[in-house]
């Protein structure tokens, strides 16, 4: 962490605040010690525009999960942010110890590994039980396969690129609560990658022919 050059871009998000609603969003956290120290700097840079009379509106903080550290305490980190985005090309590559990079390992990356999965499914109870948005970023988000899991998780926010936003909007609205949990049910009794991906894919090809 630069502590003076957060406070820098902190000072400019607080300053345009005041003409609309902001959220700030701290990546690469792995620990409680981090969250808190950046809330600490961004109360000390609101503090120091209060004195200096600069007007400010609200601003949301919330923090990205994208390491199984934080995953894996994301109950504790709840209780310190706004909300959570979940980023799924880090997370999965640091779950399964891959670089997705490396064509020659690049085949053992993915987001429908059993592990990553679950993680994905705890993170956004653990913000629900919190009273937290969780919301998602990375490729996962658009994905088809994935989204009757994420929807029976509860995920608040699909993040995606803008060309794909009206197809994962028609995607996210041929689902039923119901179905997609009856899905996601199955899913989670299944111990492979393989055996979980070939399930989304036939599934979602019979559901379009219906």
């Amino acid at each position: 962490m630069r502590p003076e050059l957060l406070k820098t871009q902190l000072r400019a998000i607080y300053r345009a605040s005041a003409y609309g609603r902001i959220s700030v969003m701290f990546p690469m956290i792995a620990s409680l010690w981090e969250v808190k120290e950046a809330k600490r700097i961004a109360g000390e840079v609101r503090e120091e525009l209060n004195k200096e009379g600069v007007p400010m509106g609200q601003v949301a903080l919330g923090i990205m999960i994208e390491t199984p550290a934080a995953a894996l305490i994301s109950d504790v980190l709840a209780g310190e942010v706004d909300f959570f985005s979940i980023g799924t090309n880090d997370l999965t590559q640091y779950t399964v110890a891959v670089d997705r990079g490396n064509e020659n390992v690049a085949y053992l990356y993915s987001v429908f590994h059993p592990a990553v999965i679950r993680i994905i499914r705890e993170v956004i109870k653990n913000a629900k039980s919190a009273g937290i948005e969780a919301g998602m970023c990375g490729e996962a988000a658009a994905n088809p396969c994935m989204i009757p899991l994420l929807l029976s998780f509860g995920l608040d926010v699909f993040s995606v690129s803008p060309s794909v936003v009206l197809e994962t909007r028609k995607n996210i609205a041929s689902w039923t609560l119901k179905e997609a949990g009856e899905v996601t049910s199955n899913v989670l009794e299944m111990c492979s990658e393989k055996e979980i991906s070939n399930y989304l894919s036939d599934y979602i090809a019979e559901k379009q022919e219906r």
